[in-house]
């Protein structure tokens, strides 16, 4: 038995690097459709909405399309205006950055080849520039991402009666359920997500326009973003936000300080009291697991991983829960907390029994169950 759990365990390792070498080599591909799939659970109930509206499937799906790519050329025109707009007035931003490092350097007493090594603002506009000439590849990236969502919702009402004929038994049934469940965390995570992250952009965009920062738009869009990124994108977005004020009103101190307590207070209140209450204790995953998502996404593929971290890690919980032997793996992914874990998996094998199915269960949890 020991030496079948020591093999399990060799296997799935092995598993896991083959898997990772793929999606590190294939990501220009493999992303563009993990963030159609994405889309896909956000977008679904609106298709099923308007079909239960009688609007035709065809049309329903196109009229989603267009509001997503509407959607998405809005936002990618706007920000690269923006990117264009700081590139234009970088000068006086970089005038300023050197004020302040001269500043500190002399009120310090350090070296002057700080001055002559911290070249940041060379970084910074390098960056900038990459930024303002990537508008035509991120309009390509998103017409890839639409095309896999068009035939992803294409394929939806099918998708059921093909697993019916291809497997023909009992285990048809359990993965619909397992399919399910993922589809409704992911989708409920995403859309409350969504609606928790536009209310601070638009707080941010509300007070940094009264403060006077500059771009308040793009630090609105940023923030919504960010807030994808559990723990770390708040804490990334506002020190930027607050560097940014100081870069522009040093040494007005008054505007930084506003600009600093309106990030705090923000993502404090959405991030602590609101976003637990609605996130986070649906999804029933330690906090050590989504730390090593975040770094492990983030390394595979950038920034873009980061963003994805958490659903493709509740896709993976889901899947690890509900195939028996790697069960245990998907138990050390969650909070522990009994009362979460009888939410996220015994429904689904209660409804899988009820289907006429056999389930795994151990004498631990029928106990508790009893």
């Amino acid at each position: 038995m020991d030496h079948q759990k020591v093999n399990t365990a060799l296997l799935f390792t092995i598993a896991v690097v083959a898997v990772g070498s793929v999606l590190a080599i294939t990501g220009t591909i493999v992303i563009p459709f993990v963030i159609a799939v994405m889309l896909y659970f956000l977008v679904a109930p609106v298709v099923q909405l308007l079909a239960r509206m009688h609007v035709p499937r065809g049309l329903s799906i196109l009229i989603v399309l267009v509001m997503v790519l509407a959607f998405g050329f809005l936002i990618g025109l706007i920000l690269y205006s923006s990117v264009q707009a700081l590139l234009r007035e970088f000068p006086r931003y970089q005038v300023r950055f050197i004020e302040i490092l001269t500043d500190l350097t002399t009120r310090f007493e350090l070296p002057d080849e700080v001055l002559d090594q911290f070249d940041l603002t060379r970084t910074a506009r390098v960056y900038l520039l990459s930024l303002s000439g990537n508008f035509m590849s991120f309009v390509s990236g998103l017409v890839i991402v639409l095309v896999f969502l068009l035939f992803l919702l294409l394929e939806k009402p099918y998708l059921k009666s093909k697993l019916t004929q291809a497997l023909k038994d009992h285990t048809t049934r359990k993965i619909a359920i397992v399919f399910e469940h993922i589809n409704a965390e992911i989708g409920r995570y995403l859309r409350v997500k969504l609606l928790i992250s536009t209310l601070t952009g638009s707080i941010v965009y509300v007070a940094f326009s009264i403060i006077g920062v500059d771009f308040p738009f793009v630090w609105a869009v940023l923030t919504l973003l960010f807030n994808f990124i559990p723990n770390l994108g708040s804490i990334i977005i506002t020190v930027l936000s607050v560097l940014f004020a100081l870069l522009q009103f040093a040494p007005d101190w008054n505007p930084v300080i506003a600009t600093a307590i309106t990030m705090a207070l923000s993502q404090f209140t959405i991030g602590n009291v609101l976003d637990p209450k609605l996130v986070g204790q649906s999804l029933n995953l330690s906090p050590v697991i989504i730390l090593i998502s975040l770094l492990f996404w983030g390394w595979l593929w950038g920034p873009i991983g980061m963003f994805l971290a958490v659903p493709l890690t509740v896709a993976m919980k889901i899947t690890f829960e509900n195939i028996p032997a790697l069960e245990p793996v998907g138990i050390l992914m969650g909070t522990g907390n009994y009362k979460q874990r009888k939410r996220s998996i015994p429904w689904s094998r209660r409804g899988f029994a009820a289907n006429g199915g056999t389930v795994h269960t151990n004498n631990h949890e029928h106990n508790k169950d009893s």
